[in-house]
């Protein structure tokens, strides 16, 4: 994705409204967000930098409007979530964070 094309992204989300109730998406952040964002600062930073970058190169400006994301889109949320469930095991069951990346966990809907 080119970087004008990001910059292009990266304004129309951060000039966006909170027009309807819309929460971040990690589970349990009850944090209102305007809806062409993905979620609150702090979870959103959260989140390791190539799945941050997988969001942004696969979302398209107004898909929040249309209510049609892309396939590529949907599957790269669907794998931040899967992250997130990783994570949290891994928080709450000691797990090193260094090794987060080497913990399989079968995917499980939320």
């Amino acid at each position: 994705m080119s970087a004008d094309r990001l910059a292009e992204k990266v304004a129309h989300v951060k000039a966006a409204k909170q027009n309807r109730f819309h929460t971040c998406h990690w589970p349990g952040c009850e944090d209102q967000v305007p809806p062409a964002m993905w979620g609150c600062k702090g979870h959103w930073f959260a989140i390791p930098k190539r799945l941050r970058d997988r969001i942004w190169a696969t979302y398209r400006r107004g898909q929040e409007i249309t209510m049609t994301p892309s396939d590529e889109y949907l599957k790269a949320a669907d794998d931040v979530q899967h992250w997130i469930r990783e994570y949290l095991i891994a928080r709450y069951s000691k797990v090193p964070l260094s090794k987060l990346d080497s913990v399989r966990l079968p995917r499980i809907g939320l």
